[in-house]
């Protein structure tokens, strides 16, 4: 997920008592009875490709900058179809339903339009296409944004009518009140025409627009617990932006960065994450308010420090945690005995 740097301190600091797992009001549900109890609503990750021809963006900034967690698969690239499979045995392991695909890319020149040729959206259509030996199907979402920037009305239209023509006839896409379920996000205000696009397609498409703020009336939270979202409560390990902001502040903007500094902030990163209680604590939340729809933000957003994909310092923690809080450790015990 990407997001503009101001925009995403505001938001952090208006959900920090949430994203440490303290709501207002207690939480009811203990890990036990949550254990006992399935969740019989549809869970949703959010998932981003490393990136098929930029892998600058998405490695070099964790040892340039000391990052406090490295991927247990190394510096991978999805468009490796046995990257792709690993992950979705994982996801069935963790008791996801629905991946949400962030169709993002790291480089400014590569756009929406060039949404047909991307490898690791062609690898993950292919592999739910041809699930019939697992126990456990996926589907898939599609989620439109540009990376630190906005899209234009041309290419925001293009993502839309190749989600309605090429993907969203497949049985594994996910439909929301009837009608197939795209994602937006936008770095600030709809670009012109961006809004009358969204109504065009509103009688063919179910839209939902994530925000990295507080959601209003048909959108979804990005970051940490949303109790107030009766549709979807979103679920974050921890949210810390510093090594992608970084990122855009030295090799984008070309300017300077404390090299000390953010050597040193990874240490904040992993006491923010509480060993995986800030994690827990918002599932349990969420199991609370028993939305029809959970939302993990995300599986793999290194770079912002949002990930519960395996880890060399956590191994695969979050990811059975997520089916132990779900109720789904019986359903998913195929994936953990098949590692």
């Amino acid at each position: 997920m990407r997001k503009t740097g101001m925009t995403v301190i505001i938001a952090l600091v208006a959900l920090l008592p949430v994203m440490q797992g303290r709501a207002e009001g207690p939480v009811k549900m203990d890990a036990d009875q949550a254990q006992k109890t399935r969740y019989i609503g549809t869970v949703a990750i959010w998932y981003g490709s490393h990136f098929e021809d930029t892998p600058a963006h998405d490695w070099d900034p964790i040892k340039e900058w000391n990052g406090p967690y490295h991927p247990l698969l190394g510096n991978y690239k999805t468009s490796d179809p046995k990257v792709v499979r690993q992950h979705l045995r994982w996801l069935r392991r963790a008791g996801v339903d629905v991946i949400f695909y962030d169709l993002c890319r790291i480089r400014p020149d590569l756009t929406i339009l060039e949404l047909p040729k991307q490898e690791t959206l062609q690898l993950l259509v292919k592999e739910l296409l041809h699930q019939e030996q697992e126990t456990r199907k996926l589907r898939l979402v599609i989620w439109i944004e540009k990376w630190n920037s906005n899209p234009t009305s041309e290419q925001y239209r293009f993502g839309m009518e190749y989600i309605r023509k090429n993907l969203a006839p497949h049985d594994f896409y996910y439909r929301l009140d009837g009608k197939p379920l795209v994602l937006t996000y936008l770095n600030g205000n709809a670009p012109a025409g961006i809004d009358e696009i969204d109504r065009e397609y509103q009688s063919l498409l179910t839209l939902r627009r994530v925000t990295s703020g507080r959601p209003g009336p048909g959108q979804w939270s990005y970051i940490g617990f949303a109790g107030g979202n009766r549709e979807c409560a979103t679920v974050s390990p921890g949210a810390d932006g510093y090594l992608e902001n970084a990122f855009i502040a030295k090799y984008v903007n070309k300017g300077n960065v404390d090299d000390t500094a953010l050597r040193q902030h990874g240490k904040k990163v992993i006491e923010s994450r509480q060993d995986g209680r800030v994690f827990e604590g918002q599932l349990l939340q969420a199991r609370q308010a028993n939305p029809p729809l959970i939302f993990i933000s995300g599986w793999n957003d290194w770079a912002y420090c949002i990930q519960i994909e395996p880890a060399v310092e956590y191994g695969l923690k979050y990811v059975d945690a997520a089916a132990r809080l779900l109720g789904r450790e019986t359903e998913t015990l195929p994936y953990r005995q098949a590692q």
